[in-house]
């Protein structure tokens, strides 16, 4: 496992983030890359308005060399109240890319995502938040489960 250095990024980082959000899209969904793609300056405004208004906290991995490892995401979303959670504001997390060709490369499976998400958790608990989500592709599903994240019953139906 090499060494990363894991802190937070800021608006600087928006070119590394949106191009991560795509790739990561691009490689859960190949067929979808045109549109994944052409989303790029939606996607790059999007995150520069989450970004300026605090609602997005990125964290970046960087290698020894100063060259980003990799990237993810903690999305405050507003929510509907629950009995188990007093806070109508709850973490999602998102965005997680790792450099490299698909399911190999430079830094695939060192510990950046692993790194990432531990960042991630540690920020959200000294935030007060008791809980954190996301959506896992296959592959990121053992990083996830590793840290005891657990499937919920979540569905979805798509309006055409």
């Amino acid at each position: 496992m090499e060494d990363f250095t894991i802190s937070t990024g800021s608006i600087h980082d928006i070119e590394i983030l949106t191009r991560h959000r795509i790739l990561m899209w691009t490689e859960i969904y190949p067929e979808l890359a045109d549109i994944a793609a052409a989303s790029g300056e939606t996607t790059r405004d999007w995150i520069k308005v989450k970004l300026s208004e605090g609602s997005m906290i990125p964290f970046m991995a960087r290698a020894a060399d100063g060259k980003v490892a990799g990237s993810g995401c903690v999305l405050i979303k507003e929510d509907q109240p629950r009995p188990t959670d007093k806070s109508v504001y709850t973490p999602y997390l998102m965005s997680m890319y790792t450099e490299g060709e698909y399911r190999k490369g430079e830094y695939r499976k060192k510990g950046v995502a692993t790194g990432i998400v531990a960042a991630s958790i540690k920020w959200c608990r000294e935030h007060g938040h008791g809980s954190i989500t996301l959506h896992a592709s296959r592959e990121g599903r053992g990083i996830y489960e590793g840290f005891g994240f657990n499937p919920t019953n979540e569905m979805r139906l798509s309006i055409p």
